[in-house]
């Protein structure tokens, strides 16, 4: 009778439509908050081989060549300087990544994270939806602008031209490759964060993400804050551990 009763409301012997596997939101949110540690900390990883590739190849710095041109047949320049009839290779060298552009890009970076953390704690406390939604589309204005600064970052990136006997070849040193890691990881982080921003605001403005419905928004601030974070540490060392022996 009982299950006569529960077919006639729609309902089955397992607890409802679907089988009685609702969660608390807590439950969900410890669960996405694990999820969300374990991306950062692979991308704490990641992050940290490249930081290690580029203080490898300064330390090492093999033949002097971490800023500066290899010549004729794979030497460095030194190696022609007394050295009698052989070829003269035009040396171009270079000068680090102008520091004030990095750390412009990290200075944008924490303050779209700022935004975001802002947004969120007002979210909390106010329960006020719409200002959360304004606060995120700063943070993505701003992210925007820095997209922009990083690709400036890219093209500045020095081109190295060398010339031997009336013939030019482009080639980069282990600073440029090095550098080229690193902004474009930058990069792919910053569109990342776009996107995510873009998200929350059309979310906030559309209620789904409330006063009482902000999980999602602490989950994309964690990320945020750990980009800006990790923008600082990129822009403190290849600031100061990137000169010539």
């Amino acid at each position: 009778m009982s299950t006569d009763l529960e077919l006639e409301h729609g309902h089955d012997s397992h607890g409802g439509h679907d089988g009685g596997h609702h969660e608390p939101p807590e439950v969900v949110d410890g669960r996405q908050r694990m999820a969300i540690w374990l991306f950062i900390g692979g991308d704490i990883i990641g992050f940290s081989a490249i930081l290690f590739t580029y203080l490898y190849l300064r330390g090492v710095n093999t033949g002097g060549h971490w800023m500066s041109m290899m010549g004729y047949q794979g030497h460095s320049y030194a190696y022609y300087e007394n050295a009698a009839n052989l070829p003269a290779p035009t040396l171009i060298t270079v000068g680090k990544l102008a520091a004030g552009l990095n750390w412009l890009v990290t200075g944008l970076t924490v303050l779209s994270a700022a935004f975001v953390w802002a947004g969120e704690k007002g979210l909390r406390a106010s329960k006020n939806a719409k200002n959360y939604s304004v606060m995120t589309a700063l943070a993505t204005a701003v992210t925007i602008v820095t997209i922009y600064f990083t690709i400036k970052q890219m093209q500045n990136i020095p081109s190295i031209y060398v010339a031997v006997n009336d013939s030019h070849t482009m080639a980069y040193t282990a600073y440029d490759s090095s550098m080229m890691v690193l902004i474009g990881s930058g990069m792919v982080h910053l569109f990342l964060l776009a996107f995510l921003g873009l998200g929350l605001t059309i979310r906030a403005a559309r209620g789904v993400i409330n006063g009482t419905k902000w999980y999602q928004a602490r989950l994309v601030r964690l990320f945020w804050v750990w980009v800006a974070i990790s923008a600082v540490i990129g822009s403190a060392v290849t600031t100061t551990i990137n000169t010539i022996h």
